[in-house]
């Protein structure tokens, strides 16, 4: 059974809402709001970034100090698994 709109949360009202302005969009106003989506997802992409945290992990700092090469390993394997990295093809 259809829930009625009096019952709707507020966030149930606004999801309805932009889904019915999606499904009114013509083919190339389609187009141009997954392209928004796809260079929205690419200039917050975090990849590069925590690469660069990674390879700076392993360099040694005026102090001396260094983080092993085994835990730089485990950080990045669980970068990974977490999404926060694209894997590495070997």
């Amino acid at each position: 059974m259809k829930k009625r709109n009096c019952r709707k949360t507020t966030l149930e009202r606004e999801q309805h809402d932009v889904a019915i302005r999606i499904r009114k969009m013509t083919d190339a106003q389609l187009c141009e709001y997954i392209d928004e989506l796809e260079r929205a997802a690419e200039t917050t992409s975090t990849g590069p970034s925590v690469r660069i945290f990674f390879e700076a992990l392993g360099r040694r700092t005026a102090s001396g100090l260094r983080v092993s090469d085994a835990t730089i390993r485990k950080l990045r394997t669980i970068a990974e698994e977490e999404g926060l990295l694209p894997r590495e093809e070997a």
